[in-house]
């Protein structure tokens, strides 16, 4: 049905990692409409389901659901849904495809999120069958592919050297942290995203034009390499290295000419 396939996968993918994501989506796409049943996605990072948004939005928006277990949730698995089922079977029907774990432990130490992907990555289970890994006290909520459940149950005993029991639990269950931020008050000459870098992550324009044209920010989670670009109020940036930031709102202008904005940075 997509003939133009590879045209397609070239015009919105620079680098092979995203032409090999596009072709994989398209395919499913594909399959998805010759046989009229549900065809899924692993796992999507953030970057990765922005640069499949774009292109789904440029193919006629075909009938899909995104999905990552709640509300907010960073990776999402993508599913392209046949007319004859919505998407509530998918999240919470027969046919859903997340299952929801909480791992508990008593020991004192401080387990993060790196000692808890690196402790399920050293059982063998790959990282695109993983969503969010929701630390808390004492707990930590894992989201995975209904069919790695068994395994992980089965073989995920310890983080490190502390031992943790694990339970399903439904998604109603999960523990989700509030964001953390602090909100960033400043004036630019324009919104330019050399600019907004600039102050929301508290360096030089120069610095940030920089990381721009060096390909190290994304905007709205995917690359951009104009540093004049126009950021519009919302929309997040991602700096590799040093993390992500969003800009909450623009405001007046001063006496000086210069826009005061509002940029939500998160820590």
């Amino acid at each position: 049905m997509y003939e133009n396939k590879m045209e397609i996968v070239k015009k919105y993918a620079i680098e092979e990692e995203g032409r090999m994501l596009l072709a994989r989506v398209l395919d499913k796409l594909e399959e998805s409409e010759q046989k009229n049943i549900a065809k899924s996605t692993k796992f999507l990072n953030e970057h990765q389901r922005a640069l499949v948004e774009k292109v789904i939005a440029n193919i006629g928006n075909p009938r899909h659901l995104f999905f990552g277990g709640y509300n907010g949730a960073s990776r999402s698995v993508l599913t392209f849904l046949p007319d004859y089922m919505s998407p509530e079977q998918i999240i919470e029907g027969d046919n859903r495809l997340l299952a929801f774990v909480r791992a508990e432990y008593t020991s004192d130490k401080t387990l993060s999120h790196r000692d808890f992907l690196g402790s399920l990555m050293g059982v063998g289970i790959q990282r695109e069958t993983v969503g969010d890994i929701l630390v808390g006290e004492y707990s930590c909520d894992i989201i995975v592919l209904k069919e790695i459940l068994p395994y992980l149950l089965t073989n995920f005993e310890s983080v490190g050297r502390v031992k943790v029991k694990t339970s399903m639990i439904t998604a109603e269950m999960l523990k989700v942290s509030e964001e953390k931020f602090v909100l960033v008050k400043d004036t630019v000459a324009s919104v330019r995203l050399d600019s907004v870098v600039s102050a929301g992550f508290a360096i030089s324009r120069e610095k940030a034009s920089e990381y721009v044209k060096a390909g190290r920010v994304l905007l709205g989670f995917l690359e951009c390499s104009k540093a004049d670009k126009l950021v519009p109020e919302g929309e997040v940036i991602t700096l590799r290295g040093m993390g992500k930031i969003r800009l909450e709102q623009i405001g007046h202008q001063t006496k000086k000419g210069r826009t005061s904005i509002v940029v939500k940075k998160y820590i």
